[in-house]
């Protein structure tokens, strides 16, 4: 990391210098991450042992839980003060209410229990937490089906050539094919492919060749993900991907396998705004 430092010689003359030493903890990340396990679990053990410990634990879940649960809160927020429809926020807020709510009580619960003693629980305790777990992932859930309802954002509808940059596979075993294309603003712009391309076509994606594709109207979405457009109906198709448009991620298969693309079917599932 650079940064300009001010240096002061004995005649009084400011000289200034760029010192371009890495942060500590750029530096010695591993160690960092090491020395803070061995002291958050070393902390949470020595606590345990005590009663007065176990309490604090508990204190220490709840105050967690509240923060998560306020972070979890702030993107139903924004969506409600960006006028976003009433879907959207109250699928957000929905969501981080059934995700907080688990947090919550996994952070605050699971001490308060070793601090009690199972012992102390009725028998019956354990099926109350069980569908306690249920209900705040069906809500959870209810508040993505919400987002889910939206049309996708309007498209451009002109082609536009792209070039592929790489044809991998992410984090999490999905493909992940990345195109670079001019936008609608003038810029270029690196987004995934939202077709999920079958296994017997997906070599002709190889890096720098071209492709046409459809992009979002709105320059905000134009590095999220392209369509192909009608001229590649004879590629096979086996998903999609639109990570990052309406939730963080939304993925999926689709049935059976086959040419043209699933989003401009006749009877696709999705729908673009006019």
């Amino acid at each position: 990391m650079s940064k300009q430092i001010k240096i002061t010689t004995p005649g009084r003359v400011v000289v200034y210098d760029e010192d371009n030493t890495p942060p500590f903890w750029l530096k010695h990340p591993v160690a960092l991450v090491v020395i803070g396990l061995i002291t958050l679990v070393g902390g949470i053990a020595g606590l345990a042992f005590t009663d007065w410990g176990r309490a604090t634990l508990v204190w220490l879940g709840l105050g967690l839980g509240l923060v998560v649960a306020a972070w979890l809160f702030r993107g139903p927020w924004r969506s409600l003060r960006a006028g976003e429809p009433a879907s959207v926020w109250a699928g957000e807020a929905l969501s981080a209410f059934g995700w907080g709510a688990e947090i919550f009580l996994f952070l605050a619960g699971t001490p308060y229990v070793f601090w009690r003693g199972l012992d102390t629980f009725p028998e019956w305790a354990p099926a109350v937490a069980g569908m306690g777990i249920g209900l705040f992932t069906a809500i959870a859930f209810l508040g993505v089906r919400l987002q889910l309802r939206r049309p996708l954002p309007a498209l451009d509808r002109t082609p536009r050539s792209a070039r592929v940059l790489f044809n991998t596979d992410d984090a999490e075993g999905e493909q992940d094919i990345t195109l670079r294309y001019r936008g609608i603003d003038g810029k270029d712009h690196d987004p995934a492919l939202a077709d999920l391309i079958d296994d017997s076509w997906r070599d002709r994606f190889a890096p720098g060749t071209t492709w046409q594709v459809y992009a979002f109207g709105d320059p905000k979405l134009a590095d999220t993900v392209v369509f192909l457009t009608e001229a590649h109906d004879d590629i096979w198709r086996k998903g999609y991907k639109l990570n990052g448009v309406r939730l963080g991620g939304e993925s999926g298969p689709v049935t059976p396998p086959g040419p043209g693309s699933p989003f401009f079917r006749a009877d696709s599932k999705w729908v673009f705004e006019s």
